[in-house]
This record gives C-alpha cells, sequence and structure tokens, in this order.
C-alpha cells in the first residue's frame, strides 16, 4: 500500500533491470564519505532503500539483514539508504547492532537517481548491482521480516 509523501519506484531509463547503477557519494553512520562506484569492485553491492531509521517495519527490516549477515557479507556489500541525519543512522545502528552501513540521503541524491523518492521517505525498495555496475534485480515487494532471503535469493 502506497502512503502519500512516500517514496514509490518509478521505473526510468538509469535505475531499471540492466540499466548502469548511477553514482552517488553519500555520509555513512560514522560521518564517512561513501562513493556508490567505489563500492562496487569483487562482489555485488545491495542498496536497501527504507523510509525512516528506528521505525517498526524498518527496523524489522534492518534485523532480517542483520540476522542474515554472515551469508549476506559472503555473497556481497549492503548499504541502508534513508533521509535520516548521520546521527539518527549511528543511533539506530547502535542500538539494533546492526553490522549493515547505513547512508544518509537528506537532498534525496540517492533515492531521486533510483527513483524511490518521496516527499517525506524513499520507498521501501532494494536494488542489487552486479559487479559490471549494472542493475541486476529491482525489490519492490518488500517482506521486512524475511528480507534477507528475498536478497539472498537474488544474488
Amino acid at each position: 500500500m502506497w502512503i502519500p509523501g512516500f517514496g514509490k519506484y518509478t521505473p526510468r531509463p538509469g535505475n531499471r533491470v540492466g540499466d548502469e547503477a548511477p553514482d552517488f557519494t553519500l555520509m555513512d553512520q560514522d560521518g564517512n564519505s561513501v562513493r556508490l562506484h567505489d563500492q562496487i569492485t569483487d562482489k555485488p553491492v545491495v542498496l536497501v532503500f527504507y523510509p525512516r531509521a528506528s521505525s517498526p517495519i524498518c527496523t524489522r527490516q534492518m534485523c532480517s539483514l542483520r540476522d542474515g549477515w554472515r551469508e549476506l557479507m559472503d555473497k556481497a556489500k549492503v548499504f541502508g539508504l534513508s533521509y535520516d541525519p548521520v546521527a539518527s543512522l549511528k543511533k539506530f545502528q547502535q542500538d539494533d547492532k546492526l553490522p549493515i552501513a547505513l547512508l544518509s540521503d537528506p537532498d534525496k541524491v540517492a533515492a531521486k537517481a533510483f527513483g524511490v523518492d518521496g516527499l517525506f521517505a524513499a520507498a521501501r525498495v532494494t536494488f542489487v548491482i552486479g559487479t559490471d555496475k549494472r542493475i541486476k534485480a529491482v525489490l519492490t515487494s518488500i517482506d521486512a521480516n524475511g528480507h534477507a532471503a528475498q536478497v539472498l535469493r537474488e544474488l
């Protein structure tokens, strides 16, 4: 169910399966600059857009990824992205013991590039990007409790 003000995936040239993933640079939960294309090396990259840090459904989704972390980390680099400020992401990571790098996108740079931006929050959408920098999968029907399994099926 779509909620007004929240993003909804809008496929267009540049953000669809087969397209080269748009590049961006954002700050992580520790204040470090992270450039997407620098992360795409020997493993696929998974970008998990979610609406809000520490909200109930987002917490379940990220904890699913945490619980499947060993298997995920063997196959890919995983990043969570939201509009939240760096300090909120750090608290979210610490409170829920998340091993996932969380990226702050307050200006909606990545969300707009990937077509998931909304006025108040990004859409809950996950992108799998191959080592060739091409989008391999777009997951739009997210099962918060089983998200790790969904991602692993795409890898």
